[in-house]
């Protein structure tokens, strides 16, 4: 990716702000301009001289961009994508960070002003705002990246790519945006979705949800983590997949419960099997965010 060129980072949350930081980081010749309507945000980017310059939303010039990047809430995404595109330079490239592809990417097909390539990193935390942000959250981390859309601007996924891999991302899947939301539901939505089952359950476990809370460790810290991050299930709601693969989730777990009370020899074996499978599944590195647990980290 060119220093020369000039970039707005939409949104100076977790994801915008350690992208700007990384960034930073990599390219110190890219000017960068932080968009965020949340004053503090704003602030604290130009404090940590993570951005050239930050403004609000209306006032951002996104006209003389190269590239945007969309890093807001994904409900919000949808009603924004289509007002930033107009305000965009024609030839200008245009990205997300939303953990649904389908319907995002329709909404960037939709207009023909600037190159819209849709893409989401696999790199979070339960932390939120810009200080939780780190310029080491996308070290190693994979990025699916979707066909461009919108006008033909030639090299317009190149760039994106440039864009993730001076950000530390280490592995970029290109993929059809259908296919990236099937396989998200199981990589990211549902074990969202089955943590905050398992906080909604000790919510209404009554008398005992104190004592279960002091009985709590890591097996509830580790289960429950995604319950934290607002993003996920943000990006859940506008998966398609999701109420079916939650409804075979809910079955599947009927079937343990009935196994439980009328056979539990054979569910425990069950359990045995697919502890054994999942500890034999190849799974991308993780890179440690925080080195204290329950504690972001911090940058100085």
């Amino acid at each position: 990716m060119a220093e020369a060129e000039r970039i707005a980072i939409v949104g100076l949350g977790l994801i915008g702000g350690s992208l700007a930081l990384a960034l930073r980081r990599a390219l110190p010749g890219l000017r960068i301009i932080g968009v965020d309507d949340d004053p503090r945000p704003r602030e604290q980017a130009l404090e940590e001289r993570a951005v050239d310059a930050a403004t609000a939303p209306e006032d951002a010039p996104l006209d003389v961009c190269d590239l945007v990047v969309l890093a807001t809430p994904a409900q919000a995404l949808l009603t924004m994508l289509p007002k930033v595109a107009a305000r965009m330079r024609p030839g200008a490239v245009l990205t997300d960070v939303c953990g649904a592809k389908e319907l995002i990417c329709a909404a960037g097909a939709a207009q023909d002003r600037v190159a819209f390539v849709g893409g989401h990193p696999m790199a979070g935390t339960e932390y939120r705002g810009f200080v939780a942000a780190t310029p080491a959250l996308f070290d190693g981390c994979t990025v699916a990246l979707c066909p461009s859309v919108g006008a033909p601007v030639e090299g317009a996924a190149a760039k994106v790519r440039a864009l993730w891999t001076s950000a530390g991302a280490e592995k970029i899947l290109d993929v059809d945006a259908a296919v990236h939301d099937r396989a998200v539901t199981f990589a990211s939505h549902l074990p969202y979705l089955g943590a905050a089952a398992v906080v909604d359950a000790l919510l209404a476990a009554g008398d005992v949800a104190p004592l279960a809370r002091e009985l709590a460790a890591g097996g509830f810290r580790d289960t429950t983590r995604l319950a934290g991050d607002g993003t996920l299930g943000g990006a859940a709601a506008l998966n398609r997949f999701m109420p079916q693969a939650a409804r075979a989730l809910a079955e599947r777990l009927r079937l343990f419960a009935a196994q439980l009370e009328n056979d539990p020899f054979v569910i425990l074996q069950r359990l045995s099997e697919l502890s054994e499978e999942r500890r034999q599944m190849r799974m991308p590195a993780v890179t440690p965010t925080s080195s204290v647990p329950g504690v972001p980290i911090r940058r100085r």
